[in-house]
């Protein structure tokens, strides 16, 4: 029997979507420009959602693929040590996901090598850029809060330590940051791994405190009030511990969809965790940030775009375009599993915003897309498909 999911009015279109994103997964190798790593992590992790939601009999191709297509994203990357450490933590929450179904349970040993391999080394590395700098160098750009993580390694630090060590916080560009998606997918995979693993559980505190310090920090905070109702998170952290002018890079007046769909995951795994009673501040804030998405996220005719009108960090149209489907990935999530989130997710607001979207996507033909709209596409039309009556 189908899910009134399976056969609600986007499931037709999801296929479609889900069809051609499978074909283009699977050929990446052929591609002009192959899709890199992290996204295509991020791509399966919304292609589990359509096989929970609308239709699983594909899931073993979907495993073989997955794992043959990382494969070569990693030869052609250079190898993991040249990854980005945020690059592992899609990898870390989407083989999370795939262990715990029952339709990938023969391919169980490749997504625990996966996990392993990228939760260790997200974990091993991304909380000590600043404590294994090279001595006496960027001595000016400590964190300004603790707990937090790097995306990578600075100028100078010893070849003991794997990864990329080109990052330099002086001078605005992405790599080598205290970012909000490195520290959200951080905090993501820390928490839905951490149940019975104590060291795992003092790195997700860690970074909780960071990212909601960070919140309501006096300088540059990250929270970019819209109205008193409403706010979006900012892409990365305003100053450093030495400093309260601003840090080079730092946008006052930018947001990116996927980075609200993180902590709007994050801020519902939170609010599960205490006692009903403490949970308001928590709510309050997951309010706020739905109502700033639907207010300073979308056009003129309610759809989600991936980020705010002006131009993203470093010029990065393609990394940044991936943004609205990390968006209703982890509000599908929410739906799923925080009940008391309810009446924030059928809201009038929020609800309009749903179905523009996905009925922006369902009106484009699949054919000619690229990977990360057929993405996106996809992960709003299986939300629709599951949330909207």
């Amino acid at each position: 029997m189908l899910s009134e999911a399976a056969v609600s009015p986007y499931a037709s279109a999801a296929r479609e979507k889900y069809e051609a994103l499978k074909l283009l997964y699977a050929t990446n190798d052929k591609m002009a420009e192959p899709v890199v790593f992290w996204r295509l992590g991020n791509a399966f992790d919304t292609i589990i959602d359509y096989l929970d939601t609308i239709d699983s009999s594909s899931a073993d191709f979907v495993a073989s693929m997955v794992v043959t297509r990382l494969d070569y994203a990693i030869k052609k990357l250079g190898g993991y040590d040249e990854a980005w450490f945020d690059d592992f933590g899609w990898w870390s929450v989407a083989s999370e996901r795939a262990l715990q179904k029952p339709y990938f349970k023969a391919h169980a040993d490749s997504f625990k090598t996966i996990l392993s391999e990228c939760w260790g080394r997200f974990t091993a590395n991304a909380p000590f850029v600043w404590a294994r700098r090279q001595p006496n160098t960027f001595d000016d750009y400590g964190p300004a809060q603790a707990g937090g993580v790097w995306n990578a390694y600075w100028t100078g630090t010893a070849a003991t330590y794997p990864g990329p060590k080109n990052g330099d916080p002086s001078n605005g560009r992405l790599i080598g940051i205290q970012n909000t998606v490195t520290n959200a997918l951080y905090l993501m995979a820390a928490h839905r791994l951490g149940s019975s693993d104590p060291d795992t559980q003092k790195a997700t505190a860690g970074v909780f405190h960071f990212l909601t310090a960070w919140l309501d920090e006096a300088s540059y905070p990250l929270w970019w009030t819209l109205d008193n109702n409403a706010g979006l998170v900012r892409e990365r952290v305003g100053h450093f511990a030495n400093s309260k002018t601003k840090a080079d890079g730092f946008l006052e007046t930018w947001a990116w969809a996927g980075d609200q769909g993180l902590m709007l995951g994050n801020l519902s795994d939170a609010m599960l965790q205490y006692p009903p009673l403490s949970r308001g501040p928590l709510r309050d804030r997951i309010k706020a940030l739905l109502a700033g998405v639907s207010q300073g996220l979308t056009n003129t005719d309610h759809v989600l775009r991936s980020f705010s009108d002006s131009s993203p960090p470093d010029q990065d149209y393609n990394d940044y375009e991936t943004g609205s489907g990390v968006f209703w990935r982890n509000a599908l999530y929410v739906w799923k599993t925080n009940s008391d989130l309810g009446p924030d997710l059928t809201s009038k607001s929020f609800q309009t915003m749903l179905r523009a979207s996905a009925e922006s996507a369902a009106s484009t033909p699949a054919s000619g897309l690229s990977f990360d709209v057929l993405a996106n596409d996809l992960a709003v039309l299986v939300a629709a498909s599951a949330m909207l009556p």
